[in-house]
């Protein structure tokens, strides 16, 4: 009896040991699972991108080939390096190296032409989507390169700082505040910064290079590659087509572009710039700005727009630091900051002439005195415009009326002499 009471203990331990090493096996083998799962999805980033091998058919390897393009796309510029090595081929004799130089050069702007030296490259373009099928892109691949010239690639990205196209090097500048001045030395080198720097130098407006580049940035890539290949045709390096490029700047919402074209020819500004164009400087510059204050005194003294004379005259009363009068009054506008430019009182009537009675004399006579003219200054009016209206000399009225300059005050009265 005894004997039997021992056999059913130890036959009771040993079940109690056995279901202790299930679930003990059971728990080890769900930590190995959540661990290898935990490894795989940290490291998901770091894994390189390898597609599965295609199915047979047309249709699968389309699909094979827009994957790979759409995985690469997402790629670091380090890791498509990277897959510059792979000779795998994927559709239409295109390697995987064929597909990764194609998105290195549209996504991150790489100068393939750089690295090989600028011979000439046959070129295919493919479409493609992105990952939400909004945007198309065509994308250039560059067929038939053989093993030395990606080695030459591979050398040339590693070796050079800047690897970039002049589109690359633009956006790299706009995306930095402190610019490495090697970035700026391979900037100044591209066509269209020598192209921007030749026209102010040739128009006599002198401009530091860092000081022309933090302009060009604040513009867009577009405007600058397309005034590039304007002015490659047209070879105009007049002052005029310089002030013409600020004003596209200007309209692109530079500071730097209007603040230079003050500086370099304020009367231009004054005289040939939009009403449109001319609320767009005073948005972009800071009232404090020397050139302003001359610029908008101009302004209401010349027949601008409603618009333009409030904001000049805002400018004014702002730095005066008096309050801008409401209901604006441009009269008093005038009266406070260009009494120069005021119209005349008006002059009574002028009575008519008496008449001449002659004298007579045996040896002379007085002929009659001939009427004399006159012009009343009007605002606009100078001295080219009266001398055109009456047809004469523009020296002969300054002599007529003993002018030392060609400067005309609103409502002063100008003789006109005979033609």
């Amino acid at each position: 009896m005894s004997k039997t009471s021992s056999d059913d203990g130890w036959i009771s331990k040993t079940r109690r040991l056995t279901q202790l090493l299930i679930i003990s096996g059971t728990l080890n083998i769900a930590l190995l699972a959540t661990f290898g799962y935990s490894l795989v999805k940290n490291n998901r980033v770091s894994v390189p991108v390898e597609l599965q091998p295609a199915a047979k058919g047309k249709g699968a390897l389309q699909v094979a080939n827009e994957q790979l393009l759409r995985a690469y796309s997402l790629l670091p510029f380090q890791e498509l390096l990277l897959r510059l090595e792979g000779k795998d081929l994927v559709e239409d004799g295109y390697m995987r190296r064929d597909l990764a130089l194609a998105c290195l050069v549209a996504f991150h702007h790489f100068n393939v032409e750089g690295a090989l030296g600028g011979g000439e490259l046959q070129k295919r373009y493919v479409p493609f989507r992105n990952g939400d099928n909004q945007e198309q892109i065509p994308l250039t691949i560059f067929p038939g390169l053989a093993d030395f010239q990606y080695e030459a690639i591979q050398h040339f990205a590693r070796s050079e700082k800047w690897p970039f196209t002049p589109q690359g090097l633009f956006f790299e500048i706009q995306r930095t505040r402190e610019r490495d001045p090697t970035l700026l030395e391979a900037f100044y080198l591209t066509p269209q910064f020598h192209t921007v720097n030749l026209l102010f130098t040739r128009s006599g407006f002198k401009v530091d290079r860092e000081l022309l580049v933090e302009m060009l940035a604040q513009g867009n890539w577009n405007t600058l590659n397309s005034f590039t290949e304007e002015q490659r045709r047209a070879q105009d390096l007049s002052p005029e087509r310089c002030r013409q490029f600020l004003v596209s700047y200007i309209e692109g919402r530079s500071p730097l572009a209007a603040k230079l074209l003050l500086e370099i020819d304020l009367e231009f500004a004054s005289k040939r710039l939009g009403d449109m164009q001319l609320l767009t400087v005073f948005d972009l510059l800071p009232p404090n700005l020397p050139h302003l204050a001359p610029l908008a005194k101009e302004l209401i003294a010349s027949p601008r727009c409603d618009a333009v004379w409030k904001r000049a005259a805002t400018l004014l009363y702002t730095l005066a630091s008096e309050p801008l009068p409401e209901p604006y009054d441009h009269m008093h506008t005038l009266q406070r900051f260009a009494s120069h430019a005021l119209p005349p009182p008006p002059f009574p009537p002028i009575p008519p002439p008496r008449p001449i009675t002659p004298v007579s004399s045996p040896v002379q006579t007085v002929s009659a005195v001939k009427d004399r003219r006159f012009h009343t200054v009007a605002m606009g009016d100078s001295l080219w415009k009266i001398s055109r209206k009456y047809k004469v000399s523009v020296d002969s009225i300054k002599r007529a009326n003993r002018l030392d300059s060609e400067k005309l005050r609103v409502g002063k009265k100008l003789e006109i002499p005979e033609k």
